[in-house]
């Protein structure tokens, strides 16, 4: 639990953090997307898990689609060597997504995600000197925000991914990460009233062929 906490929270979420700091948002969001692919690649190796060729262009696709999509949302894509950060973290997940699925058979998806969160807590405790004077210090708004980011985006997202991967292969859930791009124009066009752009909505277009054809893919496996 100590290793999936370590994978999955304290190294993934500390890699990206620092890197976010230095380089553009656009190129978080665009070296992120890697992380399907790194996934794709640990499953096949440590869970003998075969994506079929069509399966792969479909992971690419939708690799260039989040491309165009991260690309559509700023003018200048910024990267300096803090980017290697925001690599690790990809890689980090693409370890913690395949590590899960050897746990899933003793535990439930609510059981896994409690531990992990717990396991990577642990690991972040050397901050813990700070916390109370942190929280003393920052804006209402501030602490709130991280309330909610520690509930939905952590807690509930962690359960759920959980629950996904127990009933399908790995592969093939981490193609629907790449949805995550297109959710977020979708959420801030009706919350931000920010207007996607034509190479948006191309990137949203090849993100949702790559993921039906991914999974169009493995259906056809499963069935035969």
């Amino acid at each position: 639990m100590l290793l999936l906490g370590f994978f999955g929270v304290a190294l993934y979420h500390l890699c990206l953090s620092y890197g976010q700091r230095t380089i553009t948002a656009s190129a978080a969001s665009l070296l992120n997307a890697s992380s399907p692919i790194f996934t794709v690649l640990f499953a096949t190796v440590f869970l003998e898990e075969r994506l079929a060729a069509k399966g792969w262009i479909g992971i690419i696709t939708s690799f260039i689609g989040a491309i165009l999509i991260s690309l559509s949302e700023s003018d200048s894509i910024y990267f300096n060597t803090n980017a290697l950060l925001i690599i690790i973290a990809a890689i980090s997940q693409g370890i913690y997504f395949t590590l899960q699925k050897f746990y899933l058979k003793k535990y439930n998806a609510f059981e896994l995600a409690t531990y992990t969160i717990w396991g990577g807590t642990v690991l972040l405790m050397f901050s813990l000197s700070s916390l109370v004077e942190t929280i003393y210090s920052a804006p209402l708004q501030a602490t709130l925000t991280i309330a909610y980011l520690g509930v939905f985006p952590a807690a509930i997202a962690y359960m759920s991914w959980n629950y996904v991967i127990s009933k399908m292969p790995v592969s093939q859930a981490a193609s629907f990460l790449y949805l995550v791009p297109i959710l977020a124009s979708l959420i801030a066009w009706i919350w931000l009233k920010e207007i996607p752009n034509l190479l948006s909505v191309l990137g949203g277009v090849l993100v949702l062929s790559g993921v039906l054809l991914v999974n169009n893919v493995n259906s056809k496996n499963l069935n035969s």
